[in-house]
């Protein structure tokens, strides 16, 4: 799909898509528990379904309809030894259900060129340490043997999806376990999200200060839930009113544990003009400043923020960044090549972006990087453009966000689908 964005302002109301993460978590809570729960505020991107298509595969029964799940399991998940479980692109998929899904008999997972390199250090040196296969061939990882009961030291500056993949499978154990962070914990908001999901579904893990206790002989239990809506797609809108706009949004937990929730406290930092009023945020145009933001706690916002400081006064810092590298994309390079061609003065390092603002962009065409959140920067930077800005490839955004330009264009602006 290539798709023309028009410069505009834009006007309106909006209500964002539930959050992936969230849903993500759920879902496996779910199919894990005995009985049927009910999830309510559900978006069925690639990622979603890739996680539902992995559960059905091993015997769960999950019904869809429009906007909520059924599942219910009444029985163990049921292997055959030849199972593939297709993660397509989704890293939350691959890694939440590596621990969960490994057992004696083997299995399989897949997915997508760019899945299948991201790192799975964490996972391998597990197993080999316990002489586990753990084979990748051919965009396949082959395992074999299951994850044990035992104490798990984790660094802390890798991806918290390892530390929730364990989370989800350890409280399954005879024995109990623990998990220790070692180093600074980055994403560790994302683990907190996980642990208040994992209670929910009456699952109980204890934290004292950087150590993890899990219970073992725990039972999932089928609850019903309802998925709030996710500040990282909002971050999009966010930006949209600040830069362009007056975006009122609706369905937002304003107390929300999502660590993409900072992107409220950054555009205020900047001097973004954000009321709430009825329990609704407001995002009005705005003359922003440019500051530090050191982004280890919540990388995923970071290519939208750096759009947004191409727009700021001064020079913005995005800090910390180096784990934007290993994404669908290597967004660090990507969001400096975006803002290279939107005529913006930025240099990159090894891990940050120096970035001084300006008062419009001027780019025309651009890539998709296969990557949906660079999709939706790009498409955000063209209500400040000079010039329409065309996007190849743009259905890369079906990943996370399938109606992104239909929630884009009922604001006001021009999409032309080429």
């Amino acid at each position: 799909m290539k798709v023309k964005i028009h410069p505009g302002f834009a006007k309106g109301e909006i209500n964002v898509p539930p959050s992936k993460s969230m849903l993500h978590r759920a879902i496996i809570s779910a199919s894990l528990a005995n009985g049927t729960s009910k999830i309510s505020n559900v978006i069925f991107s690639e990622d979603i379904k890739a996680t539902i298509a992995a559960f059905k595969q091993l015997g769960v029964d999950i019904k869809t309809n429009k906007y909520t799940l059924e599942i219910s399991r009444n029985k163990s998940l049921t292997y055959s030894g030849k199972e593939i479980i297709n993660c397509n692109e989704s890293g939350s998929t691959l890694r939440f259900l590596i621990p969960i899904l490994a057992n004696e008999k083997g299995i399989r997972f897949t997915g997508k060129t760019t899945l299948m390199t991201r790192p799975l250090s964490v996972y391998e040196t597990i197993f080999k340490e316990n002489n586990y296969d753990f084979i990748k061939k051919n965009n396949t990882l082959y395992l074999n043997n299951e994850f044990k009961a035992g104490n798990y030291i984790i660094p802390g500056n890798i991806s918290s999806q390892f530390i929730t993949g364990l989370l989800f499978a350890l409280p399954l154990k005879k024995y109990d376990s623990q998990i220790e962070i070692t180093g600074v914990f980055e994403s560790q908001n994302y683990v907190e999200m996980t642990i208040d999901i994992l209670k929910k579904f009456g699952i109980e893990i204890t934290k004292d200060n950087n150590i993890f206790y899990i219970k073992g002989n725990q039972e999932y239990k089928a609850t019903d839930i309802i998925i709030e809506s996710d500040y990282s797609q909002l971050a999009f809108f966010a930006v949209a009113g600040v830069i362009n706009g007056d975006i009122k949004i609706n369905n937002a937990k304003l107390n929300s544990l999502q660590p993409d929730k900072a992107i409220i406290k950054i555009i205020k930092q900047m001097n973004g003009n954000i009321t709430i009023k009825d329990g609704s945020y407001h995002f009005n145009k705005s003359e922003t400043k440019g500051i530090d933001i050191d982004v280890s706690q919540y990388p995923d916002i970071a290519p939208i923020l750096s759009i947004l400081a191409g727009l700021s006064n001064g020079k913005t810092n995005i800090l910390n960044a180096k784990r934007l590298k290993i994404k669908e994309t290597n967004r660090l390079e990507a969001s400096y090549d975006v803002l290279k061609k939107l005529g913006v003065n930025v240099k990159i390092g090894d891990d940050s972006l120096s970035i001084i603002g300006q008062n419009k962009f001027i780019g025309n065409e651009f890539n998709s990087y296969n990557d949906h959140r660079m999709v939706m920067s790009i498409a955000i930077a063209s209500l400040r453009n000079n010039q329409p800005i065309t996007i190849n490839n743009a259905e890369a955004i079906n990943k996370s966000y399938p109606t992104f330009f239909e929630d884009l264009h009922s604001l006001g602006i021009k999409i032309e689908y080429m």
